[in-house]
């Protein structure tokens, strides 16, 4: 699965779709400009600071996914916004849950759980990627 770029004009009505389970809804004008989808599946952002600290944000995936195509397209739109703000020349992205699928995803892909609580993980951006991902 290849993510494209997130484009609020395409995509935005479909991530609301995605939160009307939850009553969530969410304006253009809060999610950043480098958001990726995988189109009908999944999305997720990344939002840049003034520092070399980026966080990824917003991951969402489509209700009604199998658990198989939810991993591939969630972990393709991880891959995404890790290799972006990678190539923006962040040093290290952040990301937090409540969810222990969230924390563990995050540990495959080589961030380390930061505190307890709510799941806040770390990936230093200047070391490889674990095999595979």
């Amino acid at each position: 699965m290849k993510p494209v770029r997130f484009d609020p004009k395409v995509h935005h009505e479909l991530l609301n779709l995605w939160r009307k389970p939850w009553e969530e809804t969410m304006t253009p004008d809060a999610l950043p400009e480098y958001g990726f989808v995988v189109p009908g599946k999944a999305a997720g952002f990344l939002y840049r600071t003034d520092s070399s600290v980026a966080l990824i944000e917003g991951i969402i995936a489509a209700p009604g996914l199998s658990k198989e195509d939810r991993n591939e397209a969630v972990n393709a739109i991880v891959a995404a916004v890790r290799d972006e703000a990678r190539r923006q020349g962040f040093k290290l992205l952040l990301g937090y849950s409540q969810l222990d699928a969230i924390k563990n995803r995050a540990e495959r892909f080589g961030f380390i759980h930061v505190g307890p609580g709510f799941h806040m993980v770390a990936l230093d951006l200047t070391k490889p990627d674990p095999a595979g991902l």
